[in-house]
């Protein structure tokens, strides 16, 4: 029995209407109470959201320390690779390779679960 994926329960429209006639006779009826039900709502769902959101952000936190780093020890501009001739010098081609062993790279290293390998093997 598959159902398709926009159609909603009954019983969820009945409570969806519940709310909506709710949320009308509380408007009609005191505005004044309804309004400050909606602001210290709002205010609550902020309090958790920046509360959550400090909390959350250990992991990105680590992730623009990282970029931070590179960015400083490679600059903020990546310069687009340069067209190379068709037939090199052979001294260039030296030069380069050497180049490319003294360059360092980079990556940072984020802290992680590096233990979790060890112990798995371990009976």
């Amino acid at each position: 029995m598959q159902q398709n994926s926009r159609r909603l329960h009954p019983i969820i429209w009945f409570v969806i209407s519940l709310a909506v006639v709710g949320i009308l006779y509380q408007l009609t009826t005191s505005p004044r109470d309804f309004f400050t039900t909606i602001l210290i709502g709002a205010a609550v769902v902020a309090v958790f959201y920046f509360i959550f959101r400090r909390t959350s952000s250990g992991v990105n936190g680590k992730y623009r320390k990282a970029v931070k780093q590179s960015q400083k020890r490679y600059g903020s501009n990546q310069k687009p690779p340069k067209a190379s001739p068709l037939f090199p010098n052979k001294k260039t081609a030296k030069s380069s390779a050497q180049k490319k062993r003294t360059r360092e790279h980079h990556l940072t290293v984020i802290e992680g679960k590096k233990n979790k390998k060890k112990n798995r093997a371990s009976f």
